[in-house]
């Protein structure tokens, strides 16, 4: 399975959609019938820094991109 990324840009607001399709050919796929869903508490807007230190540890602790995060000793943050 390969694992597939979604670029944002800090400071923009954005809403994720849903998307259930009924197919029963993955080649009819295209023509198949279907339906969005918006929950509109999955909105968010996307940032570079977080004021909150627990927020900043939660991503830490659960984003192995994070490595911005760490402190190596040169004045960036470490893994607690």
């Amino acid at each position: 399975m390969t694992t597939i990324g979604t670029i944002l840009n800090s400071m923009h607001k954005y809403q994720p959609r849903f998307h259930l399709v009924r197919a029963n050919d993955i080649l009819k796929l295209p023509y198949s019938t279907f339906r969005t869903y918006v929950f509109k508490e999955t909105e968010f807007i996307a940032v570079t820094a977080y004021q909150n230190e627990k927020i900043t540890q939660l991503k830490i602790d659960n984003n192995p991109f994070a490595k911005g995060f760490r402190d190596t000793g040169a004045g960036k943050r470490e893994k607690k």
